[in-house]
């Protein structure tokens, strides 16, 4: 392993420092190194630790990514695989009853399900699994992580950026950089040296964690009947505790409680809610514990100058519907290939300013979905602590209606498609918008056409690959039927000015379908930035999209 701790090796001076090496920081520095940039990677934590589960959703655009970086292989033999590939929402009364039914869980986990919405399905693992993994792919594409290295002051000026890092031995180095981005969680040294500020909404209450194991019921035992079978998530309401439900493995499972701020349970109180989510009085032992406020925090800016932020230290909010880690990972890839971009010579002097203008308003749109996921779960808890109790003879139709009231309450907290894959960029100046009108956003449905400022949409090809596969670092010109003499126009327009751009011809019998225009220009990151059937100035409609 080349992960690097001795002062000797640490860089004077590299084109990008990225500050954080969670799963953000790693994928900014994969992405880099795709694109050719040298990196380094800071992190205060000496190695990657197994603590408390978080993180553990994986959405179909973050798995877009992890197939470009060769690791979607490797993460999912660790992922969560229950019995039916079919994954749906379990809603029962406790742990040890029999469900009152199952659900549609709108996740992209089922191989079928997400066929026709992306390249591969997305998964569940445990976050330091990723961590690793992703690790272990930075430093085979070179990136150099020091970990152990805390930075402890940041200054800029008009040309570089200086960092001041602290190495395991006490002593300080300073790396001087093009660009320094803070990838170091919510309380971010790199935010607060840019003078960034936050808003958001809450607290409105803190949420206890807990990890159990549960003394005569081990978790798998309680979950392998047939009414478990395509269990992908599991919801646990009664009159006395709610609670979705962690399985992070055969003899450990855990459950949440929302306190008012400030508050805190005995170890005592926190078990008897357990026992009641259980469904019976066992003995309980804590396996690890956590707390976290139900709040969100957005930068009012993700830039200033040569310091950018991205992931926890740009937006924070509530684990409902798992999008955080996402979204960070979604920043990373926008704005490393503008990075590259600039550093390469050929992106224009407007085009890092587009990283907040595009990222932004997808940090604030998720937060305030996630914020909303929270209240209507906090909304189901206090209805079913009103209902009364099912008689015991009643029909299967009332039981399953029963958990249905609670699934269509919190709809939104398990159909995530629109939120993973239609993130758009509405209101960028290096997007060309046109006459072909997408529906309204809608963070449970898929707008599944191209249209500039969307992701461009997933097709498989007549050789049985994926769109994806073949689109590459470069920007793309999708040809389906298109008049020669116009894309090359396009194609020499590029060339006038450095931007790489490769043609890919599709027949209109495969691209039609989602591909309305007959030229499509797709940029890095898989985002259309214009369609048409001609351009009458490729050479000014390049400019725009690269930034000039």
């Amino acid at each position: 392993m080349t992960v690097i701790s001795t002062t000797k090796l640490i860089p004077e001076s590299i084109p990008v420092l990225v500050v954080g090496a969670g799963p953000v920081g790693l994928s900014l520095a994969i992405e880099l190194r795709l694109h050719g940039i040298e990196v380094a990677v800071i992190e205060k934590d000496l190695e990657i630790v197994d603590g408390h589960p978080k993180g553990r959703s994986n959405d179909l655009r973050t798995l877009e990514h992890y197939r470009r970086w060769g690791v979607s292989d490797e993460l999912r033999k660790w992922a969560w695989q229950p019995p039916n590939p079919k994954q749906q929402l379990v809603v029962t009364e406790s742990i040890v009853e029999r469900p009152l039914g199952a659900y549609p869980l709108q996740y992209g986990r089922d191989v079928e399900e997400s066929r026709d919405l992306a390249a591969e399905p997305s998964l569940s693992v445990p976050q330091p699994i990723t961590m690793r993994v992703l690790q272990n792919r930075a430093i085979e594409l070179g990136v150099c992580i020091f970990r152990g290295w805390e930075a402890v002051s940041v200054r800029q000026d008009d040309k570089h950026v200086t960092v001041e890092a602290q190495s395991p031995d006490g002593s300080i180095h300073c790396i001087n950089s093009d660009y320094t981005i803070g990838c170091d969680g919510p309380g971010s040294l790199i935010r607060k040296s840019a003078g960034i500020k936050q808003k958001g909404v809450g607290p409105i209450g803190q949420t206890l964690s807990y990890v159990v194991r549960s003394e005569g019921h081990r978790i798998s035992d309680m979950i392998s009947s047939p009414a478990h079978d395509t269990l992908g998530m599991l919801l646990v309401l009664n009159s006395r505790a709610s609670s979705i439900i962690s399985i992070p493995g055969d003899e450990n499972w855990g459950y949440s409680i929302m306190v008012p701020n400030g508050h805190d349970l005995t170890q005592d109180q926190a078990l008897s809610v357990g026992q009641d989510i259980l469904g019976v009085k066992a003995k309980l032992e804590v396996v690890s514990r956590s707390s976290y406020r139900v709040s969100t925090r957005v930068s009012v800016s993700y830039q200033t100058r040569r310091l950018f932020i991205a992931g926890d230290a740009s937006h924070l909010c509530p684990p409902t519907g798992g999008h955080n880690m996402n979204v960070g990972i979604g920043d990373a890839v926008n704005l490393a290939w503008k990075l590259a971009a600039v550093l390469d010579g050929w992106g224009g002097p407007k085009l890092l300013e587009t990283y907040d203008i595009e990222r932004r308003p997808v940090g604030e749109r998720v937060s305030q979905s996630a914020m909303n996921n929270s209240h209507s779960l906090r909304r189901v808890a206090e209805v079913f602590k009103e209902l009364p109790p099912l008689e015991t003879n009643a029909s299967e139709e009332q039981r399953f209606l029963r958990g249905q009231l609670a699934y269509e309450m919190s709809y939104p907290e398990w159909n995530i498609i629109g939120v993973a894959l239609d993130q758009r960029y509405d209101t960028s100046p290096i997007i060309i918008r046109d006459y072909w009108e997408s529906a309204p956003y809608d963070g449970t449905a898929l707008w599944p056409h191209a249209s500039p400022g969307h992701r461009a949409p997933h097709l498989w090809l007549p050789d049985g690959s994926p769109l994806l596969d073949h689109l590459g670092t470069d920007f793309t010109l999708l040809d389906v039927g298109a008049v020669e003499e116009d894309v090359q126009d396009i194609l020499a327009a590029a060339g006038h000015v450095g931007m790489p751009l490769k043609r890919l011809q599709l027949s209109t019998s495969i691209a039609r379908t989602k591909y309305p225009a007959e030229i499509t220009i797709i940029r890095p990151d898989q985002y259309i930035a214009w369609q048409g059937s001609q351009c009458d100035n490729p050479l000014s409609m390049i400019d725009k999209i690269r930034g000039a």
